[in-house]
């Protein structure tokens, strides 16, 4: 992958994270909790998507991309243990509300995994901010 492609990789990426959370708070507010959960959770996916790509990692699941976060950012002491925790978290209850009919969110619930995901979001960001990989 050239310096290039991976920059423009990187930048797709963030853009559809930032298309989910937005789309995350629409559905929210419209009272879509199962699919603001969902769309939360991939905004954030997409942000950890673009920070992995800046160490030339690709991970094809959902299970290699919180590993990898765990391993590359986390362990080193880049992102808090409790940011990286946020994504395994988003992971279990995008599961729940994407194939587990009988599991119902709440307003509240479904508030709190958005806000999740917009810390997730925000610390992932500032990494690729200091990064010099967005600007």
């Amino acid at each position: 992958m050239t310096e290039d492609n991976k920059r423009a990789n990187i930048a797709a990426e963030v853009k559809r994270g930032e298309e989910s959370l937005e789309s995350a708070q629409i559905l929210l507010s419209a009272g879509k909790h199962s699919d603001a959960v969902s769309r939360a959770y991939y905004g954030a996916f997409h942000f950890a998507r673009a920070l992995l790509l800046t160490l030339a990692q690709e991970p094809r699941t959902h299970g290699g991309i919180e590993r990898l976060i765990q391993r590359d950012f986390v362990r080193p002491g880049a992102l808090d243990p409790a940011t990286g925790k946020l994504l395994s978290r988003l992971q279990k209850f995008r599961q729940d509300a994407d194939y587990t009919a009988e599991f119902v969110f709440s307003r509240e619930g479904a508030a709190e995994e958005v806000a999740a995901a917009v810390a997730f979001v925000t610390a992932t960001r500032a990494l690729l901010v200091a990064g010099g990989w967005v600007g």
